[in-house]
């Protein structure tokens, strides 16, 4: 069952009932993420979700930590583009307690300035971590070259990082992280009347509103390369796509599953199974309420990035002409599988109840998703398939030892 309640400051808090299930997971979800960050404060959204696991001035890191342990949760915390979601899950017995806890944290955890300075050295280690690692640097390049600021590094850059200061992130903090701008989801056997209840007790007295947020405009580099002394050349192909809003969303789903979703996707049965070119292809939706992207990614011996590409463009084109009925229900019940499956999954189910309260203003039931599936046509997908395949829209981005031509 599914329940929603709005705080008058406008904390918006949903529910699912589940009885037969023994664990229950909360997700606590602001309406801010780097990319409506300036650019002279790009971090300044990932710095302040550690520094939320810093405490508050009556309770310190360490405590609030054994306190968890000791009910047996477990906390985590990300930073997307549009929002940062602080997460806690543990038994349906001992939920409740854990998100008192952690509702607390949240409502007063302050920036204390002999840890400020630590942490953004932490966060340096974090960002070299991630530039040693070819792919995931790639992949934020990837963003970034097609989609401009709105997808920069949400970690930041080494230079923002440093030239963060304490104020800052407190001032950016008290303008976004309000009520007003926070959706909190909770699965599990709990009762939606005792998740107001802590809700209310820790950020019902709260009436700050959330300051205008803007995103910066799309831009867009076509192609870029990024030298590094790799084994594997890093190749990424992306192109805008639908934004998650348009009703047409389930015929694209339909669409590039089968041509970069599975190990039966043509992208891998061509650069895999039939030429040998890679271990690993496949491609990825994304999406938000003013955009989307479509993003292919492929791992190859530097020299043989030029073919890899090649043969991307080759199957693109191939693709834009034909897809076979067989295909279509395929996808079709690929796509549905997950659907069901996920309808299972404690994480996914909150993430929906949220996404589904972000994007629509109401729960929409698994059913209406798959009968949408259902009604895909091979010409609506092959519509969407010609819009977003556009070559000249296309953004190239490789990292490794070659240059291709």
């Amino acid at each position: 069952m599914i329940r929603k309640t709005v705080l008058p400051n406008g904390l918006t808090i949903v529910t699912e009932k589940t009885p037969y299930l023994r664990g229950a997971v909360a997700h606590l979800r602001f309406g801010i993420g780097s990319g409506h960050e300036p650019f002279r404060l790009w971090g300044v959204a990932h710095v302040l979700e550690h520094m939320v696991f810093k405490g508050t001035p009556q309770m310190d890191q360490v405590e609030f930590g054994n306190e968890i342990a000791r009910l047996g949760c477990s906390t985590n915390a990300s930073t997307g583009f549009e929002s940062t979601t602080f997460e806690i899950d543990g038994p349906a017995e001992t939920i409740l307690q854990g998100l008192d806890v952690f509702t607390e944290l949240l409502a007063n955890f302050h920036v204390p300035a002999e840890e400020f300075d630590k942490e953004k050295d932490v966060i340096q280690e974090e960002w070299k971590m991630y530039r040693d690692d070819p792919s995931a640097w790639g992949e934020d390049l990837a963003f970034h070259s097609l989609l401009g600021n709105f997808a920069h590094p949400t970690i930041g850059s080494p230079e923002s990082i440093a030239s963060l200061t304490r104020r800052q992130v407190l001032e950016f903090s008290q303008a976004h992280y309000t009520p007003d701008n926070l959706i909190v989801g909770l699965v599990g056997n709990v009762e939606h009347e005792a998740v107001v209840e802590v809700l209310a007790k820790h950020f019902g007295d709260n009436p700050r509103t959330c300051a205008e947020l803007r995103l910066p405009p799309l831009s867009q580099v076509k192609v870029r390369h990024e030298e590094e002394d790799s084994e594997q050349e890093q190749v990424f192909v992306g192109f805008r796509a639908p934004a998650i809003l348009r009703p047409d969303i389930p015929a694209f789903d339909t669409a590039m599953t089968i041509f970069g979703g599975d190990s039966w996707s043509r992208l891998f049965q061509r650069l895999r199974n039939e030429l040998g070119l890679v271990y690993s292809v496949d491609g990825g939706y994304s999406g938000w309420p003013h955009v989307g992207s479509y993003m292919i990614y492929a791992g190859c011996q530097p020299a043989e990035t030029d073919r890899v590409l090649a043969e991307i463009v080759n199957e693109i084109d191939k693709f834009k002409r034909e897809i076979s009925p067989d295909e279509l229900v395929r996808s079709k019940a690929m796509l549905r599988s997950s659907l069901l499956m996920s309808s299972d999954q404690l994480g996914t189910k909150v993430q929906k109840l949220i996404d589904d309260e972000v994007l629509w203003g109401e729960y929409r039931p698994y059913e209406k998703d798959i009968n949408d599936l259902e009604a895909v046509t091979v010409e609506q997908a092959l519509q969407l398939v010609n819009e977003v395949f556009d070559d000249k829209l296309m953004t190239r981005v490789t990292v490794g030892p070659h240059q291709p031509k």
